[in-house]
């Protein structure tokens, strides 16, 4: 019974084509250095369509997906993918990855000669929705 139990694998989250729920246990303003609230907090990617970032009130900010870089076929070992995004008038990158079992989303998006908007997320934990 035991050998059976650990022959199980838990199925790969592959970011490309699965929708993913990132719960975020940190914010950080790049251009201040802000730490920024980021309780009851996530990520939801919809495959490479769109990422919603959500607080306990709805969605703050929606990202539609033009083009993706990389693959990442099992969120739970290291990789990286790079989306790139429109948000509004603003365009830009999500880019998620995890290195040394640390997940980090940076998101950068630009507007003209406006200052960039560039943040960098930390998350506790990828679910499958």
């Amino acid at each position: 019974m035991l050998a059976l139990l650990v022959s199980i694998t838990l199925p790969a989250q592959n970011i490309a084509t699965e929708t993913l729920i990132w719960q975020i246990s940190h914010v950080q303003d790049v251009n201040t250095g802000e730490s920024l609230s980021s309780e009851n907090e996530t990520l939801v990617s919809y495959g490479s369509q769109k990422v919603e970032w959500k607080n306990a009130v709805g969605i703050k900010h929606t990202y539609i997906v033009n083009k993706t870089s990389g693959t990442w076929s099992n969120t739970s070992q290291s990789g990286s993918m790079i989306y790139q995004v429109d948000s509004g008038e603003k365009s830009g990158t999500i880019t998620f990855e995890r290195a040394k079992n640390e997940i980090t989303v940076r998101i950068l998006l630009l507007k003209g000669d406006e200052l960039p908007e560039m943040y960098e997320i930390k998350i506790v934990k990828v679910t499958a929705l």
